[in-house]
């Protein structure tokens, strides 16, 4: 019974979606029954992953105990995952989190910067470039506009990618990769939002560049963004369109 609920996925693993033992009534005691006499048996796959619901709890203890471990939770969602080959390559979950930063630049050649808020007991920071963190299933040009337009109050046109960055010491043990744009305004005015940064301003880039107080980050960033080579973005119609599509860039011929 529980194995036809089983789904293979493109990577050769069997899957138990959330939700599916809850909906079929199986009970704990059928579960582990299987657990002991079929799984084992399913060679033809190379991993299990079992998501639970959190009607499903009760099923977590068993599947412990017949070697499947915690992998991730998302949501209101579980996920456990049993090898089911010794040398099956187990993708971890959440290695990277993606940050983007924004050079926009308005008509006068001026670029936007903000200055963040500070922590308790600390004077506020230096300005720097306007961004934040992509959201789930969000495309990277999407995010780019979105944190300008959320942290200024001015909307911005994607141009090209030119910087990146990447370092290990991102939230709860993940690496971060932060990938930086710049992008065109028509606007010479801004509206922070005073919730998400403490100010933001158009600046003559050249006078920033001279501004000893300047993080030399943000120096080199402003000095990319005013002179490197962009990744633009490309269409390609044999990819799939849509918000479940793919993103591409390329660099500009010159």
């Amino acid at each position: 019974m529980i194995t036809a609920l089983l789904a293979e996925n493109p990577y050769g693993a069997a899957v138990l979606s959330a939700g599916q033992l809850q909906a079929a009534g199986v009970s704990v005691a059928q579960f582990s029954l299987w657990l002991q006499a079929e799984l084992s048996a399913l060679q033809q796959f190379k991993l299990c992953w079992l998501a639970l619901n959190e009607h499903e709890t009760a099923f977590i203890a068993p599947a412990l105990a017949h070697g499947f471990h915690y992998h991730h939770v998302q949501d209101n969602t579980l996920t456990l995952v049993k090898r089911l080959h010794a040398d099956a390559y187990l993708p971890l979950a959440a290695t990277h989190s993606i940050g983007v930063g924004a050079a926009v630049f308005n008509a006068l050649g001026q670029i936007l910067l903000v200055q963040e808020i500070p922590l308790p007991g600390k004077k506020p920071g230096y300005f720097k470039l306007p961004g934040g963190m992509v959201e789930t299933k969000e495309h990277f040009v999407a995010a780019l506009e979105r944190e300008v337009l959320e942290e200024t109050g001015v909307t911005a046109t994607f141009q090209g990618w030119f910087a990146m960055r990447h370092h290990h010491q991102g939230q709860f043990g993940a690496s971060n990769l932060y990938i930086v744009a710049r992008l065109f305004s028509e606007q010479t005015h801004v509206a922070p939002d005073y919730k998400e940064i403490a100010a933001a301003a158009w600046f003559d880039p050249q006078q920033f560049l001279l501004d000893p107080k300047a993080h030399p980050y943000n120096k080199l960033l402003v000095e990319a963004a005013l002179d490197s080579p962009l990744w633009q973005a490309r269409e390609l119609p044999e990819y799939q369109a849509g918000s479940l599509g793919f993103e591409l860039f390329q660099a500009c011929k010159k």
